[in-house]
């Protein structure tokens, strides 16, 4: 059994990718992994990506990505942020392989029928393409 040095945690500042988020650090603390924290986003098709709309995307972007990371219970597990842009699932998958992460973590809403069909599914869509292992960690319903 090959052992988990890194995971990648995917992160779009939700609750469910808290959830996840909190799962992913006590996963990597049982297992003496790092891990690393990441957010994707694609820019509006009009949006040159060395555009000044660009630059306050990603500063944005950046800003409530280290705000959502420092306020994770983080104990000693060494952590990294980073951003990427362009298709979520295809630089999930991009960044775990740079990372050589051995698994992948993300939230999910479960949504299903209309809903799904119309925004579809990042996560699920990253379970179909990626190489490396995927987590899914379910958001909790309400009550």
């Amino acid at each position: 059994m090959a052992l988990i040095k890194k995971v990648l945690c995917t992160v779009d500042f939700s609750e469910a990718s808290r959830n996840a988020a909190r799962y992913a650090l006590d996963l990597a603390q049982q297992l003496g992994a790092s891990i690393d924290f990441l957010h994707t986003y694609q820019l509006a098709g009009f949006a040159s990506p060395s555009s000044a709309l660009a630059a306050d995307v990603a500063h944005e972007a950046r800003a409530e990505l280290d705000a959502f990371v420092a306020a994770l219970p983080k104990g000693n597990v060494a952590v990294k942020a980073d951003l990427r842009i362009g298709v979520p699932s295809s630089e999930i998958v991009s960044a775990a392989l740079d990372a050589e992460a051995g698994l992948i973590v993300m939230g999910t809403t479960g949504r299903t029928g209309l809903e799904h069909f119309l925004l579809g599914s990042v996560a699920e869509r990253v379970v179909q393409i990626s190489p490396v292992p995927v987590l899914t960690v379910r958001q909790s319903p309400p009550g």
